[in-house]
């Protein structure tokens, strides 16, 4: 999107510190950095655009993390029911955690468009829980956000955060 806007790519190095807050963000920043100003129309139709190139490129350079899978394992095998809660549009996210192999471990997996409210209203997290045939009362968000937490703590759901997440200050210091 930015270089064909006439910017400069931002390095992959640099991107990182970019990510956490929706793709929407993620343009406004890269027009930021750039020190060009971005138009709310124009935003939307960046962001429509991007979500498309997104789709086609899912899992470039994605991969899960040492050991992900075999959290996932151990949890299911020891009764937890597993959940998808993102900000992610529904359709990219089955889509990607199909081609990581691992869609088919979710009860639910529910997205930014699939309910009327997304994170961090807490709705989007109860009722990925209701999806999931869950109890909500032995639910615990697993994340690596502000955001996650924000939507745990308003659900009254406990949280656990990995350190590796897209945050802007140690995961530690919000107390998951």
């Amino acid at each position: 999107i930015l270089r064909r806007e006439g910017m400069p790519a931002v390095p992959l190095s640099k991107a990182r510190d970019m990510l956490g807050a929706g793709a929407r963000a993620m343009i406004e920043r890269g027009f930021a950095l750039a020190g060009r100003q971005l138009a709310p129309s124009r935003s939307d139709e960046l962001f429509q655009e991007f979500l498309s190139i997104y789709a086609d490129h899912l899992c470039v350079g994605s991969h899960l993390f040492d050991g992900v899978a075999q959290a996932l394992d151990d949890l299911a095998g020891a009764g937890y029911r597993l959940a998808v809660c993102t900000n992610k549009v529904e359709g990219h996210s089955r889509r990607l955690l199909e081609a990581l192999g691992i869609a088919n471990r979710f009860a639910s997996i529910c997205g930014r468009d699939t309910f009327p409210w997304y994170k961090p209203d807490p709705r989007h997290l109860t009722l990925t829980i209701a999806a999931a045939k869950a109890d909500p009362e032995r639910a615990v968000m697993i994340g690596d956000s502000r955001t996650d937490i924000a939507t745990a703590r308003a659900a009254g759901i406990p949280t656990i955060c990995v350190p590796f997440g897209y945050t802007d200050v140690p995961i530690e210091t919000l107390e998951p």
